[in-house]
């Protein structure tokens, strides 16, 4: 019976380190692909040019 106990703690120790394991990957690799979205923004905002704001003719007739 004690085997049996040892046995299936064993197996649950092994579990929670194998889950740790894929927590472990799957937060890198989130990260690579956020760190490559922000790579790829920060490059397109550099190379983008600024809006210009568009006055309309009634902005204009209102003073503003």
């Amino acid at each position: 019976m004690a085997a049996i106990a040892f046995n299936g703690a064993r197996q649950a120790e092994q579990a929670g380190e194998r889950l740790k394991t894929v927590l472990t990957l799957l937060r890198r690799m989130l990260d690579a692909f956020v760190s490559y979205r922000m790579r790829l923004a920060a490059s397109e905002a550099e190379h983008a040019h600024p809006r210009q704001l568009r006055i309309t003719s009634s902005q204009l007739k209102n003073g503003q």
